[in-house]
């Protein structure tokens, strides 16, 4: 980005003491340091208290230019002050370059209309005194702040009275800024062949100068243009190519904030969101510290678009809070767009659809006025006018020395010609506005026709829609009456059957112990079993019923101690091969919940990972359990057996769904741990781990 203010310096009857201030706050100015010499700022500020108009105005005026880059607050106060003082004394001059000085500071905070405001101002005062030097500066301001305002066609213009001036004048750098300010409106509205072509000319100018120290900004530049043409690579290479020449020559914080955005924005695009986080990241660090609004929301908007596509929904939905808060306190149409659009997005995977149409409406409403058929052509019609400027004084110099040899002739043809075009027209007019008088008191019918036939539809549509609920609310009252039956007949059956269940359990054991013969004793083995697996299956119906009508607890868990008690329980003698089991909880890990609950979603999760192990002996097995904390509590389950296959993984927490026959199950356990997830308001996910190792993680809120 270019910014080009310039601040005029009288030099006459200054003292020694105020030339050594002033040539020492410019230099640490030119090399952005963070911080100035006190005796020098000491000096300015006691000199801003004098009674003599040169030197206190001249001394607000420096303090301004010392603070611009490093406390744009204390950089408006000095402004002010310089405003006050140059009105009180009715210098024009003074009053040009105070109102210049706030809108820049207004335009850096992103205040985009307090920053037109006060330009306008300055370019009215210019324009009456004929300050052409003022003048064509406060114009690219004007195009910059339209710029960032969204408001490209009256940005456009602005930028080519400039560039209009700084060509008269024959200023190579100057022109140079303008091509590089009109390439960046065209890059806004998507002609980036156009913004590349004046970018380049920008460029070649500079190069020419051999001034690389200005070319940072024309060089952020081409690389959006290449984001913008999937030209990622190139994009990446003029992006690293600022940030080495900034690390090398030294440059503002706005152009280091664009450089690190681009290439976080073009890593987005090639698919890498963690360096594209990074880089967004740092950028965000520094507009941040900075006070550049703008930049703030731009790497607010991507981070949240990140969060989203990793999956951290919620977190998005924050993040884009705060940016839409900011970008609506900037009045920045164009992020605020671009914000509910992705609210739209997020909506849409939450599931809630009214707001998501209610934000994508809004996103197409809002881009039509950012960018309509209207403006389009306004652009088009300025860069016409300019690039035929010199052609349209030539014909007009031919037609006034033809005009001057043919008036006499010309002007009575044209006389006689107008009458008869005059009588034409009003006979014309008069017809047509008897069709169009007709025309339109057929339409107002007709519209009347049609608001009375739209009113009786939408009371149609209204008693349908009661009828609808009606019916919705009829089917839920029905849906949570069956699941209760449903309930209280799981907890009734389960209890009737276990009696009998015992009992066939007590015989089978007495009769291993009277019976000797091999085959009986072996059916009666096979008899116990079948009751030990009816009654585990009973007891995981129980714990169904217990979930669903259980009122959740909170009490401090002791995860060290339970997954111990757990994995105790699992030890199986009948399993030849060994199985490692590695924990790692988080140290001073603090969570309170529902003890009971936790116990059945890491008893059966661990209890799936022993069951279904790989039995090859080449195999080392083992299971790894993991419980730590971010902004949730995330307990991993990760285990080397046998897998889950993908064509059955969507439905392994379905009841009665089993993904193996390897052991011999009920398919409850993963029901029965996703039930206990919801019920703590959590999430469940079945996953490869970075080895393609099975992994599942449960993430739960704190409370």
């Amino acid at each position: 980005m270019q910014h080009n203010i310039t601040w005029v310096v009288k030099v006459s009857f200054i003292p020694f003491r105020r030339w050594m201030a002033l040539l020492f706050v410019l230099l640490l100015n030119a090399i952005h340091l963070s911080g100035f010499s006190q005796s020098s700022i000491d000096i300015l500020k006691d000199e801003a208290e004098s009674d003599d108009f040169e030197v206190k105005s001249g001394a607000l005026m420096e303090l301004f230019i010392a603070y611009r880059l490093l406390d744009l607050d204390s950089a408006l106060n000095y402004a002010e002050k310089s405003q006050e003082l140059s009105l009180q004394t009715g210098d024009s001059l003074m009053i040009v370059r105070t109102e210049i000085a706030i809108g820049y500071v207004y335009q850096e905070k992103g205040f985009y209309q307090l920053a037109i405001d006060h330009f306008k101002n300055a370019l009215d005062i210019a324009q009456r005194n004929h300050f052409k030097d003022r003048e064509k500066f406060v114009l690219n301001n004007l195009g910059l702040t339209h710029y960032y305002y969204g408001k490209y066609d009256e940005a456009l213009q602005y930028h080519f009275q400039s560039l209009a001036l700084r060509e008269e004048e024959n200023n190579q750098i100057e022109i140079a800024i303008s091509c590089n300010n009109i390439g960046l409106v065209y890059y806004q509205i998507k002609d980036y062949n156009k913004a590349i072509e004046y970018f380049k000319k920008s460029l070649e100018i500079k190069k020419s100068l051999k001034d690389e120290s200005k070319i940072e900004g024309t060089l952020i530049n081409l690389g959006l243009c290449f984001s913008a043409l999937n030209n990622y690579d190139e994009a990446v290479n003029n992006f690293t190519r600022v940030l080495k020449l900034c690390e090398r020559n030294g440059c503002e914080d706005r152009i280091r904030v664009d450089a690190l955005n681009g290439a976080g924005l073009a890593y987005y695009s090639l698919d890498n969101p963690q360096e594209a986080e990074v880089y967004l990241l740092k950028s965000m660090k520094i507009a941040s510290n900075g006070g550049l609004q703008s930049h703030v929301v731009n790497n607010t908007h991507y981070l949240a678009r990140i969060k989203k596509e990793k999956g951290h929904v919620k977190e998005a939905l924050e993040m884009l809070n705060e940016c839409q808060a900011l970008a609506e306190e900037i009045d920045s149409r164009v992020w605020i767009n671009k914000n509910y659009r992705l609210y739209g997005e997020i909506y849409a995977l939450l599931k809630e659809f009214e707001k998501a149409y209610e934000y994508q409406t809004k996103y197409d409403s809002l881009s039509g006025l950012i960018l309509n058929e209207e403006v389009i052509q306004n652009l088009a019609n300025i860069q016409i006018n300019y690039q035929e400027k010199e052609n349209l004084e030539t014909i007009s110099l031919q037609k006034s020395e033809i005009s001057r040899r043919t008036t006499l002739l010309i002007l009575s043809m044209i006389i006689i010609f107008l009458a008869v075009v005059i009588l034409v027209i009003l006979y014309r007019n008069n017809q047509h506005r008897k069709k169009v008088n007709r025309k339109l008191y057929e339409a107002n019918e007709t519209i009347e026709k049609q608001n009375l036939e739209l009113t009786n539809m939408n009371t149609v549509l209204e008693e349908r829609v009661k009828e609808r609920t009606q019916e919705l609310n009829a089917s839920n009252d029905a849906l949570l009456k069956s699941n209760t039956e449903l309930d209280n007949f799981i907890y009734k059956t389960s209890h009737d059957i276990r009696g009998p269940l015992a009992t066939l359990q007590g015989v089978c054991n007495v009769a291993l112990i009277d019976i000797e013969d091999k085959k009986s004793i072996d059916y009666f083995n096979k008899l116990s079993k079948t009751a030990e697996r009816l009654n585990e299956i009973l007891s995981k119906l129980l714990v169904i019923n217990q979930i669903n009508n259980s009122l959740i607890s909170e009490e401090q868990i002791d995860f060290d101690g339970m997954i111990a008690d757990i994995i105790g329980e699992q030890q199986n003698p009948e399993t030849l091969k060994v199985i490692s089991v590695e924990k790692e909880i988080q140290s001073g890990l603090q969570f309170r919940g529902d003890h009971d609950l936790l116990r059945i979603i890491l008893t059966n999760l661990i209890s799936n990972a022993f069951k279904f192990y790989n039995t090859s002996g080449r195999v080392e097995s083992f299971i790894s359990i993991k419980v730590f904390s971010n902004d949730l509590l995330h307990i991993q389950v990760i285990d080397n057996g046998i897998g889950i296959d993908e064509n059955v993984s969507y439905k392994i927490f379905e009841i009665f769904s089993k993904a193996s026959d390897m052991s011999d199950t009920a398919g409850l356990g993963l029901y029965l741990v996703k039930l206990a997830v919801e019920k703590l308001r959590g999430e469940i996910a079945l996953s490869k781990a970075e080895d393609g190792f099975t992994q599942f993680e449960v993430t739960l809120p704190f409370h």
